[in-house]
């Protein structure tokens, strides 16, 4: 199912919504064990902002944000 835009229509459905209760931007959090999901918020123009650990497992996560 890679590549078949499964993920694309839930993550413009979540834009959407932010941007329609007047939200600027989106910030996310992403494994840094998940490359392909590294991958796939970039190509959705999601831009990384800090590197941090999660607060409730204490995972290395990459934080990104896409400006709205």
């Amino acid at each position: 199912m890679h590549r078949s835009g499964y993920g694309r229509a839930p993550a413009r459905t979540v834009e959407e919504r932010f941007r329609s209760a007047g939200r600027t931007a989106v910030r996310l959090a992403v494994l840094d064990n998940n490359p392909k999901g590294l991958a796939f918020w970039t190509t959705l123009g999601y831009e990384v902002l800090d590197h941090r650990e999660d607060r409730q497992h204490g995972r290395p996560c990459t934080v990104m944000r896409k400006g709205l």
